[in-house]
């Protein structure tokens, strides 16, 4: 059972009836005359496709000149902006009292120029503005006054203010009394209407069959609102891994947040069927609901938790149509009510905040944007049964109190800590704000990608958080110029769905395609590819946020020191924006695999794999079961072939997770789970699917990623990585040590697989800086206790003091509490690292935990008390 985020104000009976019209014959002009006789008898009336189509056609009817401004509620429907702008027109957000939902008065004179037209006043949420004095400055400034109530219909007791000269009423598919799509729109002048309805005559009826269409999809919306319903459809997206607010998004037929209004799209006719619906739900208007939810929405406003706010509580009227709530993290607080049994959302409207035009000549509206970030609608209207309403207060108290939606934890489980809250931009300039309420509050910032992170990278107690997971479009692609530019919240599976159809494909990335471009580059990354193992060789160049608020360019030729400390500098530089990435042709590669003993491994990598000029990718793993353990070996690797099977460039989807989290279950737990999983293993790799061939995207998106198979929850335990870096030539000295520490260590080893890094001279803390090295990548399961802490912790000290006597490395994305001489001698730069980092960041305005435990063993403190 899951309570929706808000229902339809429609039954069964009523959609029924919709359908019914669609099929029998109706006088347009003449339903268009009731509605309008019933809905305002004595004044001017015009019934519009949507609130957005009449406010188009009164635009065009007043026809203002180009460069005229129009104020505006500053939080409204990002489309009623769009169309202002599209008549060459200039919108003005006014911020809101955040109590009333209702601009100031001397916010309006103040932003009143004589190029002023209009202003637009909503009524948000269901409550109502007083608009008498906002009328008494109008007509002192000459500015017509215009009321968007699309979100306050509450009955024909209301059609606007009777001095407004237009008020706006919207009876689509979420709103009171819906008519699944129609707009009413009472006029102040008949001179006006007329030159509408002309206007509107020269649109195309829409057509019954779009209109039926409509009324079937929310047949099927109403169907899977039935909380049973709903919680099945919520869980199947989960399964999925499918953005639930953006399917829910996609069956509402939202636009994407970026893409402007279509007017095209708007400018048509009502269809008969809809006018004649529409009459009938002005009749049977429901009034005993309205009282409902009124007084629902009243109880729980003065039952909110401590630090809970509902808005628009002192408007002098209020209806909540939906019940929005201030809150810390929203996203994270709606999924933790979900396992209340209560749908949330921070998407239960389109509405957005209003950008002043640029110049400053405006104030830009702080109050709204600082409030917009943490907006959630509650699902609290009158079909949630009385006795589940204490439940869903209850679970607000418990969050409030509890706040489980601002913790976060490694992905070992090890590490936690406590945010100050969580922000999930879309925007630059939503990234941009963020950073400067920061500054004003003195607090730090982290930055969150997919969370994969395993030492603490990503959080730190009482930082403001930044999870980049919604800053995701791709900028732009460029096919002839092998080049696409992405916000740095993407993943790369994304880039590859775009780049796919293109036959081309990310020059360097790590394995795993579900991480985020930024984290990716944060970490300087690396996957299997032989001549293009870290993520910085993809990189042409990014955009990042400086601590100061100034946005630069960083590359191998403009600002190349930032470049070289930003890439593999876990996001204590800056906040990636956008990057250019390089990218190149889609091979086809065959992938073949040979068992061989380790030590046969380096000769073998020399001559048939480096010595293959086809050769493009290559992995190894030793094997974990007892006999043979770290010893017998599965070498694979994927040459390039002129081959084209049929389908070969078609992106393929994990396969075989169950079996392969199976027998990894397996090995977790058992001696003989390990000998099995081997033996399928090397099995599955010398039989590879489909003859082994594979495009390179494909091989990039490997059947079952390791994040997937690692996404183990047990109380008792947990999987975690470690990676050491070890030049080739003593590689076999470090594996045959490992090999005695791993058995004296009694550590559960779950897997181990060895990878090839390039030398990398560009990235300021590189892991190989040197040589060309092998990865050993270790796959554990650690006791979630402190002996199993320590015990975890003795052997990855004695792992890493090895890896550095055989000049070697290890991954700091992995990292614990190491050495700070362990520190210094695998990365001798780490200390001018840490003075660069408060070079460009000397308020630490950028932290984490990973940066907080090791700035105290350097110079840095004494480095700034001197600098």
């Amino acid at each position: 059972m899951l309570y929706p985020r808000k229902q339809l104000d429609i039954r069964w009976r009523d959609l029924a009836a919709a359908a019914v019209r669609c099929l029998l014959p109706s006088d347009l002009s003449g339903s268009e005359a009731q509605v309008c006789r019933t809905f305002a008898p004595d004044r001017p009336v015009l019934v519009t496709f949507a609130v957005r189509a009449g406010f188009d056609l009164f635009l065009k009817a007043q026809g203002w000149p180009e460069g005229s401004e129009i104020l505006m509620s500053a939080l409204t429907i990002r489309e009623m902006a769009d169309i202002a702008r599209k008549h060459g027109l200039i919108p003005v957000p006014l911020d809101l009292n955040l109590g009333k939902l209702a601009p100031e008065l001397s916010a309006m004179e103040a932003a009143i120029t004589p190029r002023t037209r209009a202003i637009v006043i909503a009524h948000l949420f269901g409550s109502r503005v007083e608009m008498e004095p906002f009328i008494a400055v109008a007509k002192r400034h000459g500015i017509l006054v215009l009321e968007d109530c699309a979100q306050a219909f509450t009955g024909v007791e209301y059609t606007g203010h009777p001095e407004t000269d237009a008020a706006m009423f919207s009876f689509g598919s979420i709103k009171t009394a819906t008519a699944l799509a129609g707009a009413v729109i009472r006029l102040k002048d008949a001179h006006i209407l007329e030159k509408m309805r002309a206007l509107q005559q020269e649109y195309a009826v829409q057509s019954r069959a779009e209109y039926f269409h409509l009324i079937f999809t929310h047949v099927l919306v109403k169907l899977f609102t039935i909380p049973l319903l709903y919680g099945l459809f919520y869980r199947a997206c989960v399964w999925f891994e499918k953005d639930f607010d953006q399917v829910i998004n996609a069956v509402r037929n939202l636009p994407p947040e970026d893409e402007e209004e279509d007017l095209a799209l708007i400018r048509k006719q009502p269809a008969a069927p809809l006018l004649a619906f529409l009459l009938r739900r002005l009749q049977t208007f429901n009034t005993q609901r309205l009282r409902e939810r009124r007084e629902l929405g009243k109880q729980f406003a003065q039952a909110l938790p401590a630090g809970m706010t509902c808005l628009g509580t002192a408007a002098p009227f209020h209806s909540f149509w939906v019940f929005p709530v201030l809150v810390e993290a929203p996203e994270r607080f709606a999924a933790e009510l979900r396992a209340y049994g209560f749908d949330a959302t921070t998407a239960g409207s389109a509405l957005s905040v209003i950008a002043p035009p640029p110049g400053g000549k405006f104030p830009a509206p702080e109050n709204l944007r600082a409030a917009h970030r943490k907006l959630l609608y509650l699902p609290v209207y009158p079909e949630v049964p009385p006795r589940a309403r204490p439940r869903l207060q209850c679970a607000l108290h418990e969050i409030q109190r509890e706040a489980p939606h601002l913790r976060v934890i490694d992905a070992r489980r090890v590490y936690s800590a406590q945010l100050r809250t969580i922000h999930s931009p879309r925007t630059v300039s939503d990234i941009r704000e963020i950073l400067l309420q920061a500054h004003r509050e003195n607090r730090s910032i982290c930055l969150m990608g997919t969370t994969h992170n395993l030492g603490g990278h990503s959080f730190a107690n009482g930082a403001v958080a930044l999870d980049l997971k919604r800053f995701n479009r791709v900028v732009s692609l460029e096919v002839p110029g092998r080049r696409i530019t992405v916000q740095s919240g993407i993943t790369w599976e994304k880039i590859q769905e775009t780049v796919n159809p293109a036959g081309l494909a990310v020059k360097a990335m790590q394995s795993d395609n579900n991480f985020t471009v930024g984290g990716s580059l944060s970490a300087n990354a690396h996957g299997r590819d032989l001549e293009f193992s870290t993520v910085i060789q993809s990189v042409l160049g990014f955009r990042i946020l400086l601590a100061d608020g100034s946005v630069v360019h960083a590359s191998r030729t403009e600002n190349a020191e930032l470049f070289r400390l930003a890439i593999g500098g876990y996001g204590l530089f800056g906040i990636i924006l956008e990057v250019d990435l390089e990218l190149v042709e889609n091979s086809v590669y065959q992938q073949s695999s040979e068992i061989m003993p380790l030590a046969s491994l380096p000769e073998y990598f020399d001559r048939k794999i480096q010595g293959d000029p086809h050769a493009r990718l290559f992995i190894a793993r030793p094997s974990i079961a007892a006999r043979g353990f770290l010893d017998d070996t599965i070498v694979t690797k994927w040459r390039v072939t002129p081959a084209r099977p049929k389908n070969i460039f078609r992106l393929d989807h994990e396969r075989n997770v169950r079996r392969d989290r199976f027998l990894f279950a397996l090995s977790r737990k058992y001696s003989w789970g390990k000998a099995l999983r081997w033996h399928a293993e090397k099995f599955i790799s010398l039989h590879p699917p489909r003859g082994g061939f594979v495009s390179r995207n494909n091989a990039m998106r490997p059947p079952v990623s390791a994040i997937k198979m690692f996404d183990y929850h047990s109380p008792a335990d947990t999987d975690v990585i470690q990676e050491f870096f070890v030049p080739v030539p003593r590689f076999l000295s470090f594996m045959e040590s490992a090999r005695e520490v791993l058995r004296e260590s009694q550590m559960n080893l779950l897997g181990l697989t060895i990878r090839y890094v390039r030398p990398d001279t560009e990235s300021f803390l590189s892991y190989a800086p040197c040589e060309e090295a092998l990865a050993a990548v270790l796959y554990l399961n650690e006791p979630l206790s402190p002996e199993g802490w320590a015990k975890s912790n003795a052997l990855t000290q004695r792992l890493t003091r090895l890896a550095v006597q055989n000049g070697g490395t290890f991954y700091l994305t992995y990292a614990r509490e190491v050495e700070p001489d362990d520190l210094r001698r695998a990365y001798p730069k780490i200390e001018e690292f840490f003075r660069q980092k408060h070079r460009f960041d000397p308020e630490n305005r950028f932290t984490s935990r990973f940066f907080e435990f090791y700035t105290s063993h350097f110079v840095v403190r004494r480095a700034a008390a001197g600098g």
